[in-house]
């Protein structure tokens, strides 16, 4: 049991010495934006344009919880008429914990959410 515990510790001291070294690479990425036009950006619309494609803006207009029911409604439409009573209800209940939750984390609007609100307006 001694010489399998013996090794076993050996082997995480050369897996730990591994990974602590520091690879030396000093790789260089391509810029995400890439302007070929003359248009002139601030310094605020570039860290937004630099965020890349994949960036949420979670912005969220006043009232999205009433596009999200019509959408839903519009959707569970399109179902046979057995399954339809069962999803509305399930809809409805998770529509009013969304909008609970709304009402207890949104009650003065987030800066930052705004402030990229405005800047894609520009």
């Amino acid at each position: 049991m001694e010489k399998k515990h013996k090794s076993v510790e050996d082997k995480i001291n050369r897996l730990t010495l591994n990974q602590t070294k520091k690879p030396n690479t000093n790789t260089q990425f391509h810029p995400r934006v890439v302007k070929e036009t003359a248009i002139k950006f601030l310094d605020e619309e570039m860290t937004l344009l630099n965020k890349g494609l994949k960036y949420n803006l979670s912005y969220k207009r006043k009232n999205w919880i009433s596009n999200l029911a019509l959408e839903a409604e519009n959707a569970i439409m399109l179902l046979p008429t057995q399954e339809q009573d069962y999803l509305r209800y399930q809809v409805a209940h998770n529509l009013q914990i969304l909008y609970r939750q709304q009402k207890e984390q949104h009650t003065k609007p987030n800066l930052r959410n705004t402030n990229e609100n405005r800047i894609t307006n520009q």
